[in-house]
């Protein structure tokens, strides 16, 4: 067994009380500004559906509009802006329908990374993750949703780091990267999903690949299924 990695401190992913400068260093300028356009759709700064002021953001990144409109193209591509005809650029609103296809697919990655890193994950790595739930609560309030959204993604990409995979977590990270753009609370109350990850981490901890993949396929299922209802009912108001 490869040697126990050290666990990384939870992701902040909530929006910071005090706003950092936006402006940007001239080193890898057009990456800096890639990156810090997509911290600022992930935290919800440059939420879904507001339109991108591209002289106005320049000015405030202290930079020219060329590296930005670069950078745009590159999140275009990755589907987390897009250009309105004649109306400008505007970060994506994904519908439920979109987000239930995408967590298709993060059913099939995440049950891997389960099934990955039960065959690398120690004991007290599944104490630390198992801890960091337990007696958290599930109360329905925005910072308790809060807190409980900061572990759960940490959770689940921990055992992506763990899985070892490069692969895998470059295809998870543009797929996260999509839904932190959308989701804005949770797709179900943490007292249900919080249950889910305590079967997880048992199976992991018997180190068992089947009941790891198992227990994550059925953690995310249920909440593509309820996605798919939301979806139903979102396009039938539509109509």
């Amino acid at each position: 067994m490869p040697p126990a990695t050290k666990p990384l401190r939870p992701r902040r992913t909530a929006r910071p009380a005090a706003a950092p400068s936006l402006r940007i260093e001239h080193e890898s300028l057009d990456d800096k500004i890639y990156a810090r356009l997509k911290a600022l759709i992930a935290e919800r700064r440059l939420p879904p559906g507001e339109r991108i002021l591209q002289d106005r953001l320049a000015r405030e990144m202290g930079v020219s509009r060329t590296p930005l409109v670069n950078a745009l193209k590159r999140l275009a591509q990755e589907r987390l802006v897009e250009w309105v005809s004649r109306r400008g650029i505007y970060v994506k609103r994904f519908t439920k329908r979109e987000m239930a296809r995408l967590f298709q697919v993060r059913e099939v990655l995440e049950a891997l990374s389960a099934r990955l890193a039960a065959s690398r994950i120690d004991r007290d790595e599944v104490d630390r993750l198992v801890e960091m739930f337990r007696g958290l609560s599930v109360a329905p309030t925005t910072a308790a949703v809060r807190r409980y959204v900061e572990r759960d993604r940490y959770f689940h990409w921990r055992l992506v780091e763990i899985a070892g995979n490069e692969q895998l977590a470059h295809a998870m990270e543009s797929v996260n990267m999509m839904f932190f753009a959308w989701q804005d609370g949770l797709v179900r109350p943490a007292a249900e999903t919080v249950q889910e990850h305590f079967a997880i981490l048992e199976a992991l901890r018997r180190r068992d690949p089947d009941a790891s993949e198992a227990a994550m396929r059925l953690h995310i299922r249920r909440s593509l299924e309820r996605l798919e209802k939301e979806a139903e009912a979102e396009e039938a108001q539509a109509d």
